[in-house]
């Protein structure tokens, strides 16, 4: 675990990893200009970006049984860094998912798509594995990013999940996990609903 701690901790490992968040940001702003030129419309409306914290690595190590060392976490995590991206519509998802794995220099190592096959909780979002190469001192190593792309509607039951739920106790929150899946629903309809109000203004 110390291992692990100290060389997550170490300047050089952030800053690749803050390096592939930043090629990946700088991609998403010229797939959006790109979209939203063929579509005369912003796609993109946010992101954000983060990297896990030490603490939270050795917690899903140990969470999938798997060896607490820092060879392990960066070779079986995809999830280290993370890129959201959040569009107007939930069609937009898809253009946005394709842009991303027609980019020759990324490698795509996974597609999770929880928007035709959502969590049981309610979740929605098309989850993209990338691998970013990051050269230094004339030697590449690929760095694994998580993009997650989802609706603006999709982003705003996600916040609102993790800050009524996360954390809490199985016992203590389980009517409202209930009634949260249940407004998940309900938001999804209105996403229907105003992308098929879009699509009648564009007829017009």
């Amino acid at each position: 675990m110390e291992n692990l701690r100290e060389q997550m901790e170490n300047p050089g490992v952030r800053l690749s990893y803050a390096y592939a968040i930043d090629v990946l940001q700088a991609r998403m702003r010229l797939i959006n200009a790109d979209l939203s030129e063929q579509k005369n419309r912003q796609v993109i409306r946010s992101m954000a970006s983060r990297i896990k914290t030490t603490d939270s690595i050795v917690k899903k190590l140990i969470k999938k049984e798997r060896s607490v060392t820092f060879e392990t976490a960066v070779e079986t995590l995809n999830d280290i860094a993370g890129i959201r991206v959040v569009c107007y519509f939930c069609d937009d998802i898809y253009l946005i998912a394709d842009a991303i794995k027609r980019q020759s220099d990324l490698r795509i190592i996974r597609e999770k798509d929880y928007v035709k096959n959502p969590k049981r909780s309610g979740y929605q979002s098309i989850h993209v594995i990338v691998g970013v190469p990051v050269t230094y001192n004339d030697k590449t190593r690929e760095i694994r990013v998580e993009i997650q792309v989802r609706s603006f509607a999709m982003d705003y039951w996600a916040e609102l999940d993790t800050q009524m739920c996360y954390k809490k106790s199985a016992g203590e929150i389980e009517n409202v996990e209930r009634e949260i899946r249940d407004y998940s629903d309900v938001i999804a309809k209105v996403d229907n609903k105003m992308l098929e109000l879009r699509r009648r203004i564009e007829k017009m």
